[in-house]
């Protein structure tokens, strides 16, 4: 009687294991990281979703920008990319207050593979000059962070709203702090010669803990306190 139950049960197991197997088990979402375009990548990101989000190594071009795989450093983590589109890219810091302006200037932290998890809809990597851990998911249409600060530091969160991005220009962004929690934003695609016309994209950001500073740097100037902006200089 014992060694029927015993062999019942290992018949049932290998049944179970076989079953549970799914298609996104075979997913292998570094294919082509070493030498690829802007939107070849996926991590944290669903099938047709409006958003793609991962760590960018390179932002310069279309062709070998994105997430790089024998690049040791980590620009920004942006939410669009798309074939000839970007948008929304952002940084997790820790700083001391005379280093705000420095930090805003240059942002981008050394990381190691061993401290990085890849795997279909979910990016995990840790940013050794701050000491974050960043993790990163997505529904269909949400790009979800949470960042593991140290303690006792300051905490910032770095919002890019002009410059170059992958295959695009930012002509234009602005952005508007809508509750103590939340702020609301956009960026406009600069057209290219594949898009001929400009591309906006629009953004809210809520965050669980309340803003207690908006630093903004325009210019090479530092404001403090900033509530509101927009940017015409690229029109």
């Amino acid at each position: 009687m014992n060694r029927f139950s015993s062999l019942f049960l290992s018949v049932t197991l290998a049944v179970a294991s076989a079953v549970a197997q799914r298609p996104v088990d075979l997913v292998y979402p570094l294919l082509d990281a070493a030498h690829s375009r802007w939107f070849y990548f996926s991590s944290a990101c669903r099938p047709f979703g409006m958003v793609s989000l991962f760590p960018d190594n390179q932002i310069d071009e279309d062709w070998d920008s994105g997430y790089r795989y024998e690049v040791d450093t980590i620009r920004d983590f942006s939410h669009i990319h798309e074939w000839q589109l970007s948008g929304v890219a952002v940084m997790p810091v820790t700083y001391e207050n005379e280093e705000v302006q420095s930090v805003m200037n240059n942002c981008a932290s050394k990381f190691s593979h061993d401290n990085e998890t890849v795997s279909p809809g979910y990016h995990s990597v840790f940013l050794g000059r701050y000491g974050i851990k960043a993790e990163l998911t997505a529904t269909n249409r949400v790009g979800v962070h949470r960042y593991s600060f140290p303690e006792g530091q300051n905490r910032g969160i770095i919002f890019q709203l002009s410059g170059h991005l992958g295959p695009s220009d930012i002509l234009q962004g602005g952005f508007t702090q809508t509750g103590k929690c939340e702020i609301s934003g956009y960026m406009i695609n600069e057209a290219t010669s594949r898009r001929p016309k400009q591309a906006p994209v629009y953004f809210i950001a809520v965050f669980n803990q309340p803003i207690r500073t908006i630093y903004l740097q325009q210019n090479g100037q530092l404001q403090s306190d900033a509530k509101q902006w927009q940017d015409f200089s690229g029109i």
